[in-house]
């Protein structure tokens, strides 16, 4: 747990909504876990109608976002914990009784979440792949002409889910706009879209617009927290500075997240500062389907540019009042398992 000494420091340093949680009482729960409702008027860091936004809090989940040498099956592994607390809560909110739902996928990352893996195996699935023109690792634009739809596919046994689930990484929200608004655009008119994964502010309010204007209920799930986004519209930090933005202009930016107090508590003592939670997402796994095979990530790739980010992390933060050797402690044993895992890979 968090010295609170230092929790009150980070508090005071960080711009986190620890207020606007509530804890929802929800049996079938992994044990550990907890689901959290987000008030959303009373949320100092959401400026508009998100639909109702929670939060799942889980060991797994906290270990897939503190831990980037998480990769291959260890990271399946919990990614399949988290799914399993995504599908209790949907049942136990009575989102999904009696049927009528389907999967989106948008390649290559939603598959790393293993939702499917969670549900039945006849569930109907719709697959759909959005590409950034002209984007790399950690830089992705906000700009909605350069994301395009470049494979679709039918649901599969439902041609009108009145759920649609996406699972994925939700930092700009661009791509979930792509790939819903194709889908609106072909008849697809689900009553609700429930969204889950690692969630960031600006694409919860751009996915609330867009399923406003199409009558749609938007629900969502967070892992967690549910995060600011830093200038390279990519990080999702717990909190920090935004390292990307301190990297192009040398501008000290802090960002925080809306998160449960007892999350944060237990987040502190091995999260590294600044660290983007989901990481390089599709890098990280060895089994994702891209529209026309399974294939691996660059999981070498993903160690490396880590290795990178945290030692960037290191330089930005030491300079700070709030970091101490605590803090150096964390980013130093992350570094060691990351250096540790990338030698099984090179």
């Amino acid at each position: 747990m968090a010295d609170e000494g230092r929790l009150e420091v980070i508090l005071d340093e960080f711009p986190l909504d620890v207020s606007s949680t509530e804890a929802v009482d929800m049996p079938g729960l992994r044990p550990g876990s907890r689901l959290y409702e987000v008030d959303v008027g009373a949320s100092s860091l959401l400026s508009r109608d998100v639909g109702l936004p929670y939060i799942i809090d889980s060991e797994a989940g906290m270990r897939v976002a503190c831990h980037p040498h998480l990769v291959g099956a260890a990271l399946a592994e919990l990614c399949l914990d988290c799914a399993v607390d995504f599908r209790a809560a949907l049942g136990g909110l009575g989102l999904i009784v009696g049927g009528g739902y389907a999967l989106l996928n948008l390649l290559r990352g939603s598959s790393g979440y293993r939702v499917s893996g969670a549900f039945p195996s006849d569930i109907p699935v719709v697959s759909v792949r959005t590409e950034y023109s002209e984007d790399g690792y950690r830089s992705h634009s906000d700009d909605s002409r350069r994301v395009r739809v470049t494979y679709s596919d039918l649901v599969h046994g439902s041609d009108n889910p009145s759920t649609l689930i996406i699972s994925d990484t939700f930092a700009t929200g661009r791509s979930a706009e792509a790939a819903l608004s194709h889908l609106l655009g072909e008849g697809v008119e689900p009553e609700r879209v429930v969204l889950y994964g690692f969630t960031a502010i600006p694409a919860l309010e751009r996915l609330g617009l867009l399923c406003a204007g199409w009558g749609v209920e938007l629900v969502s799930f967070s892992i967690c927290d549910i995060t600011q986004l830093a200038s390279n519209h990519y990080d999702m930090p717990v909190y920090g500075l935004d390292e990307s933005l301190w990297e192009s202009s040398g501008e000290l930016r802090r960002l925080g997240s809306i998160i449960d107090m007892e999350t944060l508590r237990r987040f502190m003592p091995r999260y590294v500062a600044g660290l983007d939670q989901p990481g390089d997402w599709s890098e990280r796994h060895l089994d994702l389907f891209d529209g026309a095979s399974v294939v691996s990530g660059d999981v070498a790739r993903h160690l490396r540019k880590s290795i990178g980010l945290v030692e960037s992390l290191v330089g930005l933060n030491s300079g700070q009042p709030w970091y101490d050797g605590w803090h150096g402690e964390i980013a130093e044993a992350e570094l060691g398992l990351l250096r540790e895992a990338l030698r099984g890979y090179s």
